[in-house]
């Protein structure tokens, strides 16, 4: 009695907590075991078990569904990091017999389970998810804080993509992506996104991007569900509808390509697959990379030009930018002198969206851009230009020149405007003096620049010409 209570009332005391705490206890286990016996996973195999009763038509079929055990199943691949539940629930999915039942009964479409058994690959590596779930719910995970909810029926095959060359997947249940693949290709989506090393800069790199997480996405202006697959779409059908400051081009896509090329984005990953998963094609696809054939120019022009200049056949206004895209491929810079293409092309121009696109920029070969500038230039041969203007330029004089009759397009200092800038350091070190001069004189063909000199009209003198050229090579 140390502390002046009576021991039979510490005794009393102790014995009531231990009372509550145990009827705690049971509760907690009667609910758990409650929730066991009526859990989800248990009611789909009770009815599956009837169904192989039902559809047992001899003795040995019978016993094998009167043997068949209800009892929690799980798959464990540990090469890929795999312990999925999902076969507690689809009982069915290697039985014949359940070809035309309902889910969570029915047999695996296709023949997808002869080369990808469920034993050796399970099923959240193709489909995601959360593979340990035992709930419909939990296992989708879209809702909840689970990195890589199930994918959305034919978008699986976005996962073919880990282990196939997706652009042999045609014909081989992967035609969306397939076609996807073309799509990312042909639709010049490399003029703004790297992927293996080899592309433009505006963008984010994507050879990742099929494992990117809903909560690294801008969501305040996304409609409908906030997951990855969607959030994709909708920015490929309205770019700045997603991102208000997206550079990104409305790519303009029907509804069917806008599946394909999202599908094929989600196969973008850098997940580590073991050696004996990959497949023949795969490392051909891998192979083709590093050893590519003979470079086609048409090909390059439409992966990294078209976007932004289109068939470069004529200038034109693009909002996004703020600028006119020049016409590459129209007669003036076919005509250009030899070298200034290809510069342009392995440099880019600074202070524009045009990025450099050899080896250490874009990735492009020295046989790409030759091939490149060749398609450019449509067979037309470089002009050997001569100055025709004579002497030393006054660079003040050509200063007031400049802001009275080139200012507006170009831009105050030549930093640019809705013309290029001609203080780019790339233009100033490949433009030749006969170059600039000359397309001061006779303007540009199917650009809005004008010509400044033309015989028997007025115009720049000779003087003028070489003032105005000491001032844009005065420019830093």
């Amino acid at each position: 009695m140390a502390d002046g209570l009576p021991d039979r009332d510490i005794s009393r005391g102790t014995k009531w907590l231990l009372l509550v705490s145990s009827l705690v206890v049971i509760a907690i286990m009667v609910g758990e075991a409650r929730s066991n016996l009526s859990a989800e996973w248990r009611r789909h195999q009770k009815e599956y078990h009837k169904l192989l009763l039902a559809k047992a038509l001899d003795e040995a079929n019978k016993e094998t569904a009167r043997s068949f055990n209800i009892a929690l199943q799980q798959v464990v691949v540990p090469e890929l990091g795999v312990t999925d539940r999902c076969v507690s629930c689809h009982t069915g999915i290697d039985n014949p017999h359940m070809a035309d039942e309902k889910q969570p009964y029915r047999l695996h479409p296709g023949t997808f389970l002869k080369d990808h058994p469920v034993s050796r690959f399970g099923c959240a590596i193709c489909h995601r998810g959360q593979g340990a779930a035992v709930n419909n719910a939990d296992a989708k995970a879209v809702h909840a804080y689970w990195d890589y909810p199930m994918l959305p029926g034919k978008m699986v095959q976005a996962s073919c993509g880990q282990c196939h060359d997706p652009k042999a997947m045609k014909g081989r249940g992967g035609d969306i992506l397939a076609r996807g693949a073309r799509l990312f290709e042909s639709s010049g989506c490399r003029a703004c996104h790297k992927l293996g090393g080899r592309g433009g800069a505006l963008g984010i790199a994507l050879d990742d991007e099929g494992r990117r997480i809903i909560h690294q996405l801008p969501l305040t202006e996304l409609k409908g569900e906030h997951t990855v697959w969607n959030w994709l779409a909708e920015h490929f059908r309205d770019p700045r509808g997603v991102v208000p400051t997206s550079q990104m081009r409305n790519p303009t896509l029907t509804e069917p390509e806008i599946e394909a090329l999202t599908t094929y984005i989600l196969s973008l990953s850098k997940l580590t697959i073991p050696e004996d998963y990959i497949t023949p094609d795969k490392y051909e696809q891998k192979y083709e990379a590093l050893r590519p054939g003979r470079p086609n120019g048409a090909e390059l022009y439409r992966q990294f030009c078209f976007s932004c200049h289109e068939s470069g056949t004529y200038s034109r206004w693009d909002k996004i930018s703020g600028r006119f895209i020049p016409a590459i491929r129209g007669k003036a810079l076919a005509a250009s002198p030899a070298g200034y293409l290809r510069r342009n092309i392995e440099l880019g121009r600074d202070g524009t969206q045009m990025p450099g696109w050899r080896k250490s920029g874009g990735g492009l070969s020295n046989s790409e851009i030759g091939a490149l500038e060749a398609y450019i230039r449509g067979g037309v041969k470089p002009v050997e230009m001569t100055a025709s203007a004579q002497g030393r330029g006054n660079a003040g004089r050509g200063r007031a020149l400049f802001a009275q009759n080139c200012r507006g397009c170009h831009g105050s200092g030549g930093k640019g405007g809705v013309a290029p800038a001609l203080g780019s350091a790339t233009f100033l070190s490949v433009a030749s003096d006969a170059f600039i001069l000359s397309t001061i004189k006779n303007g540009r063909p199917d650009t809005a620049m004008p010509a400044f000199q033309r015989a028997g009209t007025a115009g720049l003198t000779d003087v003028e010409l070489t003032d105005l050229l000491a001032y844009i090579r005065s420019m830093k």
